[in-house]
Order: structure tokens, then C-alpha cells, then sequence
């Protein structure tokens, strides 16, 4: 257990929005220092893109499901923009819906950060707490790494194939 204080202690805190203060890689190494093989690896099976919480509890099991509600409304608002219909979404917030697909993101990225706030609450100095910490992390690294230009060249390219050819 104070393994698993000192490691939250020494995490600089994470804000929403901010560039991340530490990488993933730095993460796990200071998580494998301070926990059991056994949390590393429950530690490492964690990921933003694929939560399976199936041996956890409480806390991660929340997360899990609303991850799992928060993807299904995505794909519904996918096949309502082809069906040119208005999404029937339950998780993720009406306005959603409005922007482009960049904003789109930002604003699911804000309300995923914002669920996973409340799963942690309460969790002081416990798995959860890392764990939770880790998909933050991810959530921050994610946008961090969006490009408008870069984004703008890949659409191109995927657009106008002959781009593709010349780069």
C-alpha cells in the first residue's frame, strides 16, 4: 500500500486539455517500480482503446461499461450521418452532434475524461486510482498528438489519390 502512495504522490497532477507532463513510457516505469508484478500487469492490460475490466470491480467495471456505451453512441452517430437521420445517442451529450469531426472529438475525449472523474472519486491511493490515471494519460497523449495540418494532408491524400503518388 505505501508503494502505491508514494507512486500516486509523485505523478505530476493531469488537467484536461494540458500537454501531457509526463509520456506513457515514464508512467511505466515509475509504475513498475512502486507495484506488484501483479498490478503491472493489470496495469499494462488497461488501455483507453480497449478497457476490458472483466476481472475487475467496482470502479473499472463502471468504466468499462461506459466506454462500451460511449463506442456504441459513436457508431450510432456514424450511421445517423449516413442515414441523414438525427443520432439517438444515450451516453454522450445531445451536443455532440454539432461541429466538425475534430471538434466531435475533442468534446467526447472532455466528457470520457469526465466520466472517468467520476469512477476515480472516492479510490484514494488504490488501483483504480492508477489505473484511471493511465486512461487520463492516454486521453491527454491522444490530444496532444492531433495536427490540424497533418490532418488536413492525410484527408487530402485520401481524397486525391494522386497526391499520395507524388509524396
Amino acid at each position: 500500500m505505501s508503494n502505491m502512495v508514494y507512486l500516486m504522490c509523485s505523478l505530476p497532477s493531469l488537467t484536461f486539455g494540458q500537454v501531457p507532463p509526463i509520456s506513457l513510457a515514464e508512467f511505466f516505469d515509475d509504475a513498475k517500480k512502486h507495484l506488484s508484478s501483479k498490478h503491472v500487469k493489470r496495469l499494462e492490460s488497461v488501455d483507453l482503446q480497449n478497457i476490458n475490466a472483466s476481472k475487475a470491480r467496482g470502479g473499472l467495471k463502471r468504466a468499462e461499461a461506459m466506454f462500451n456505451e460511449v463506442q456504441h453512441d459513436i457508431s450510432e452517430i456514424r450511421t445517423a450521418r449516413r442515414q441523414n437521420r438525427i443520432p439517438n445517442i444515450s451516453r454522450l451529450p445531445k451536443a455532440i452532434n454539432n461541429g466538425n469531426p475534430l471538434e466531435r472529438e475533442k468534446h467526447i475525449m472532455k466528457h470520457l475524461w469526465e466520466e472517468l472523474d467520476t469512477v476515480e472519486a472516492g479510490k484514494t491511493f488504490t488501483l483504480t486510482e492508477v489505473l484511471v490515471y493511465k486512461l487520463k494519460l492516454q486521453i491527454l497523449s491522444r490530444l496532444n498528438s492531433f495536427d490540424t495540418e497533418r490532418g488536413a494532408q492525410i484527408l487530402e491524400s485520401v481524397v486525391n489519390p494522386d497526391i499520395r503518388k507524388e509524396g
